[in-house]
């Protein structure tokens, strides 16, 4: 094959973690307002993540807000990923009390990730603490070129 043929010599290499899903959350217990933001995980050498998130909640009127953020590779802050459905992942407890298993993809944009759930209006009013009131989120993530 003569150089700068447009048939490679050897096929690229695909990096794919079908087996490999890492659990971000893992049955965790949102009930305060309070964000939680996962462990980051290195994704540079990769181009695109599937996330795959499990919630369930027991009362009403509550949000949970699940965001997806990449480590700027040269200055190390934090940005929410904001591409699509990604500017705004909210669920309502009606639509979660029998749980949703929802999956999406997007492209990697920075060395790392990270997600960050946030509950609104899940601490009772008045500021007391209502401890029936709160969501049970698992959220895992895949990556691949």
């Amino acid at each position: 094959m003569a150089k700068g043929s447009q048939t490679p010599a050897l096929q690229e290499e695909v990096i794919f973690r079908t087996k490999d899903l890492i659990q971000l959350f893992d049955k965790h217990i949102v009930d305060s307002t309070t964000p939680r933001i996962s462990d980051d995980i290195e994704c540079a050498p990769f181009r695109k993540f599937g996330i795959y998130v499990a919630l369930k909640s027991t009362s009403s009127p509550d949000l949970l807000h699940v965001e997806v953020e990449f480590m700027d590779r040269w200055s190390g802050q934090w940005y929410s990923y904001k591409q699509g459905l990604f500017a705004a992942l909210f669920w309502e407890d009606t639509d979660t009390a029998s749980g949703i298993y929802e999956a999406f993809v997007g492209d990697c944009l920075g060395r790392a990730v990270r997600v960050k759930v946030t509950g609104v209006d899940v601490a009772a009013s008045g500021n007391v603490f209502s401890s029936t009131k709160y969501f049970t989120v698992s959220i895992g993530i895949d990556l691949w070129n």
